[in-house]
């Protein structure tokens, strides 16, 4: 009988250390953007007009992202430097960080933190949030795509520390909206709407 009432706590003791173990994988977990990893982060505005299309872009994109991959949701903050974006054209770049477009002396970020984040299919997730740029905030809605990949062999070799999360978005900004007024010589040349792209990298370990 001794034996018996053992085994069976022993029994009930892995069958609770096996849910215990269970639930905290599949809770939520912070991924850092851009810090400690050498993978790329990449943020870009496409501007696409009858006279000139052109490409912003830089790495320097940092953020905290959240992701449950059992209940499919998550949160985060990205943030953009406005002041690093380069178009291959210095002349055009510093019209672009003046007072009369970005105004970067001011304000020298561009940012994104969601407050609704809604699963639709496969890695593909509707996101809401307040998207901050030269200092006016506006919700914006887009369609995101989110992939985990637990910490392997593979990510290790790829230089992550723990779980990896890579996310994508993209949408237009209507730039009147953020208070950027093109002067009578750049019409034509820079889109009243441009796309932005965002693709970043997220690691769980520190």
């Amino acid at each position: 009988m001794q034996a018996t009432a053992n085994f069976l706590r022993v029994g009930a003791l892995f069958v609770a250390a096996t849910l215990l173990s269970s639930f905290a994988f599949a809770q939520a977990k912070t991924y850092r953007v851009g810090s400690g990893s050498l993978a790329q982060q990449l943020a870009t505005v496409e501007s696409d007009t009858e006279f000139e299309t052109f490409t912003g872009r830089t790495e320097r994109v940092t953020g905290s992202l959240s992701f449950d991959p059992a209940k499919r949701t998550g949160s985060g903050r990205i943030t953009v430097d406005a002041t690093s974006i380069k178009t291959g054209i210095d002349l055009r770049d510093e019209h672009m960080r003046s007072a009369d477009w970005m105004d970067t002396g001011k304000f020298p970020t561009i940012t994104f933190e969601t407050t609704e984040v809604r699963h639709i299919r496969g890695d593909q997730y509707r996101v809401t949030g307040r998207f901050t740029m030269r200092g006016v905030t506006r919700t914006v809605t887009a369609t995101a795509t989110v992939r985990h990949r637990p910490e392997s062999d593979a990510t290790r070799n790829a230089g992550f520390r723990g779980d990896v999360l890579r996310a994508a978005v993209n949408f237009n900004i209507k730039l009147a909206d953020y208070g950027v007024v093109i002067s009578p010589r750049a019409r034509g040349k820079v889109a009243e709407t441009v796309r932005l792209n965002v693709v970043v990298f997220g690691q769980s370990g520190s």
